[in-house]
């Protein structure tokens, strides 16, 4: 037995189309609130400097912006892989989507690697101000998020391997929620990298 659908009414979304609608409307719910989240520990780095009367405090030598530069472009070109890797699997390319999605899995790793070389090496003057704390914490807390994010990239880098993915949406979710999530990675970080590196 068929439906037909009257004049001026909305055709019934079947039920692939209403999980990746949800899929999608939760994501930007998480991201959303996530964004919050980080916007909330900028604020509280704001509350810190001006409760002393210079930042970085008398003794402390500023952080060096030329490493963390580089990470973000790293960061930034690996985002730009991720999304050119769903457009390849769009575009029914399996194997530019597992060419880009390497691409992206180095430059994150690279990312990675700076930001706990950035982390490790806070100086013990600063350490004993909130202008290293706060650092600490903040590169600390977006490194757990690209971290477990960037574990998830790899499993679906593996799936896409064993040829789960057709390129069709519906069944290609995982590959665009993960992109979703690693651009989230991507703006959560530039604006740490604002606050911590460049605004004095």
């Amino acid at each position: 037995m068929t439906s037909t659908v009257h004049q001026g009414q909305k055709p019934k979304l079947g039920v692939a189309e209403m999980r990746l609608k949800n899929n999608r409307l939760g994501m930007t719910i998480f991201q959303i609130s996530w964004i919050m989240v980080f916007l909330a520990l900028i604020v509280v780095n704001w509350q810190l400097r001006f409760s002393y009367n210079e930042w970085p405090p008398a003794g402390v030598a500023p952080f060096d912006p030329l490493l963390p530069s580089a990470a973000t472009l790293s960061l930034l070109l690996s985002s730009l892989l991720i999304k050119r890797g769903l457009d390849a699997l769009r575009a029914q390319s399996p194997r530019g989507f597992l060419m880009r999605w390497r691409g992206a899995m180095a430059l994150g790793i690279a990312f990675m690697a700076i930001i706990v070389y950035e982390f490790a090496s806070v100086s013990d003057a600063a350490m004993a101000t909130q202008y290293g704390l706060t650092m600490r914490l903040m590169t600390g807390f977006h490194f757990v998020h690209a971290l477990a994010i960037l574990a998830i990239i790899i499993r679906v880098y593996r799936s896409g391997a064993a040829g789960r993915y057709s390129g069709d949406e519906h069944d290609s979710w995982a590959v665009e929620g993960t992109a979703k999530l690693w651009h989230f990675v991507t703006v959560a970080w530039i604006m740490f990298y604002v606050v911590l590196y460049w605004i004095r």
